[in-house]
């Protein structure tokens, strides 16, 4: 049983078995590892994936950040990044889905309320704070990740995002630049995807992987 699946995760551990495997196991072998581990949580459990992530991003030492946001840039480099599976926009629950990497997952679960359980502006702050500055500690993670992001951004055809939503990862990719701070960018999607609703979504919600202990700053 994954720390994930027990009735009262021990993130600590899960975050310490990610950072463990990211730094020992030989180059070759991190990313494979990593598909692992999320193939045995499995859709339903990868916002717990995301959470151990943002506990890396926001409470890991240096060391631990930079060797999990490189075995990220492998991943993302090969096209084997972790990713979960969503309703796609417009789409009735489950009649079509879509993949996606944590930053978009984290977007699209801020943005489609409906989809999943709802998360707050709070929690998504904190939490796209996190993954961001993960990513920061790798050069070359940000830039794929902001390809990433600015290519989803710019494809009307793709399907998983609105105009409104593209606006917003639009927004996020414009401010986030190097050496910037991961609030600037979080700030800019949250204005962007503000303008698209009448008022902000998610606003009492909390993330599906809180529990005893939760609070919105990831602790």
């Amino acid at each position: 049983m994954t720390p994930a699946q027990r009735p009262l995760p021990d993130w600590w551990e899960a975050a310490q078995t990610l950072v463990e495997g990211c730094c020992t196991l030989p180059v070759g072998e991190r990313v494979r590892w990593l598909e692992q581990l999320c193939l045995g949580l499995g859709d339903q459990l990868y916002p717990a994936f995301l959470r151990v992530l943002c506990l890396v991003g926001e409470q890991g030492e240096a060391l631990a950040q930079q060797a999990v946001a490189s075995t990220l840039t492998q991943a993302l480099a090969s096209g084997r990044l972790p990713s979960g599976r969503q309703t796609a926009w417009g789409a009735a629950a489950g009649a079509a889905t879509r993949q996606q990497g944590p930053i978009e997952f984290l977007c699209a679960w801020y943005l489609h309320p409906g989809h999943n359980d709802s998360l707050s502006a709070n929690g998504f702050d904190q939490a796209a704070r996190a993954l961001l500055g993960l990513m920061a500690h790798d050069p070359q993670a940000h830039t794929l990740y902001r390809a990433r992001l600015a290519a989803a951004a710019a494809d009307p055809l793709e399907g998983a995002w609105s105009r409104r939503d593209r606006a917003a990862l639009d927004a996020l990719v414009q401010a986030w630049r190097p050496g910037v701070a991961a609030a600037v960018p979080v700030d800019a999607f949250l204005q962007a995807a503000r303008q698209g609703f009448p008022s902000a979504p998610g606003a009492a919600a909390s993330p599906a992987w809180a529990g005893p202990g939760w609070t919105p700053g990831l602790r």
